[in-house]
């Protein structure tokens, strides 16, 4: 009884030969069963051949070959076992399931106990911190661009288009407030009160509604499971004009629930090019300069088809983790602001937290969970763990 090892075995043994799934505790065959399990154990694969002979029946020469390459393999396992190396990874694989499961318990919070729906707490037990995001080769991505009213990042939405692969989406959406002269100028795109219509460079388009619009949107996205959104320059713009329409809607939960998350193709591209082979960043000038393709610039449609060019050819396969950001983004970084105002955190900390979709309330959650939650939370993000102090100080200074 010194290990449960071996009764761990044995109980293996027997779940192989009596299934759990089907009873066998009232069949005939039961016994059987288990006294091959208990001649499995005592004397290894070639059990059946020594029944045979025991029998007075021929053994099997295959039957016979099969267990003595299995005997072979096991005690290979077992001699393997009893070296240190391999002492050393085993509990180095306990340490990290013991971690995995700690992190996840900091993550999701208690989601399993009696009467967990009806807890004081309920809110704060269901609510999961999300992980770091991670690229994957399955990934499927969906290049959008938005046209506005002007170049506040509250103004309203007035051409939206994306696409995927072979798939286009294109909606002109009739304004709510007028298009500034200098949007106007940009995009081309007028809208007359007088008679209600909208005009591209002079032509009228067929127009729909902000909530049609966006509602159209999210069902274009549903076409591809979470696919990650890519643009040019959305990071400081576009996401935020966008994130702000679809709360006016009440329809954000949805965005957050049908996207993994976004690649801004000016950072991506800031790294993949040097400025000495491209004169600027502009979409206009990238897609010149490297794919040797002139477009016309600041229509919706057509920036969504040249920036799909650019970045399925030349930029898709330089990707990397820290590129994807969480469609929380914005708002976690204006949360996690005051921490970096009081030097807690600096803005490198704030922008990992945030691209993961970490804002305050998740910290003060993990903190609340786990004596070491904030640890965790930093650790799978890549955060160096001196921070963790300071973030708990502050954080029990606020509760006071």
């Amino acid at each position: 009884m010194g290990s449960t090892q071996a009764n761990e075995n044995f109980n293996q043994i027997v779940g192989s030969k009596c299934p759990k799934a089907r009873s066998y505790g009232g069949s005939s065959s039961f016994n059987s069963r288990l006294s091959a399990v208990v001649l499995q154990k005592n004397e290894g694969y070639t059990w059946l051949s020594m029944v045979n002979e025991a029998s007075e029946l021929s053994p099997g020469q295959f039957t016979m070959k099969v267990g003595e390459t299995m005997n072979k393999k096991l005690e290979r396992q077992r001699e393997n076992q009893k070296t240190q190396t391999f002492k050393k990874r085993r509990i180095e694989k306990k340490k990290n399931r013991k971690k995995a499961q700690r992190s996840s318990s900091v993550k999701e919070g208690t989601t399993y106990q009696q009467e967990v729906e009806v807890n004081e707490n309920a809110c704060d037990i269901i609510q999961q911190i999300p992980s770091s995001l991670i690229l994957s080769n399955t990934d499927k991505y969906v290049v959008f661009y938005l046209e506005t009213t002007s170049l506040s990042r509250n103004s309203d939405i007035s051409q939206l288009a994306a696409a995927s692969g072979l798939n286009l989406f294109q909606r002109y959406i009739m304004p709510r407030c007028d298009i500034s002269n200098e949007a106007s100028k940009i995009t081309g795109i007028a809208f007359c009160h007088a008679t209600n219509k909208m005009y591209l460079n002079g032509r009228e388009v067929e127009t729909c509604t902000i909530q049609q619009g966006l509602l159209d949107f999210l069902d274009f996205l549903k076409l591809n499971e979470l696919p990650i959104l890519v643009g040019h320059n959305i990071t400081n713009f576009d996401m935020m004009v966008l994130e702000n329409r679809l709360k006016e809607f009440n329809m954000f939960s949805a965005f957050t629930a049908s996207v993994k998350g976004f690649i801004d193709t000016l950072k991506l591209s800031k790294r993949v090019f040097p400025k000495a082979d491209v004169d600027n960043y502009k979409q206009q000038t990238l897609v010149k300069k490297v794919l040797g393709i002139e477009y016309a610039a600041h229509n919706a449609k057509d920036d969504v088809l040249s920036l799909s060019e650019l970045f399925s050819q030349k930029l898709q396969s330089s990707c990397e983790e820290d590129d994807l950001h969480h469609v929380n983004f914005n708002s976690c970084k204006l949360s996690l602001k005051p921490l970096v105002d009081k030097k807690i955190i600096n803005a490198t900390v704030c922008i990992k937290l945030a691209r993961s979709g970490i804002n305050v309330t998740h910290l003060k959650l993990a903190n609340s969970r786990d004596v070491n939650g904030i640890k965790l939370i930093l650790t799978d993000n890549n955060v160096n763990n001196r921070y963790a102090s300071s973030i708990i100080g502050h954080l029990s200074g606020c509760e006071e």
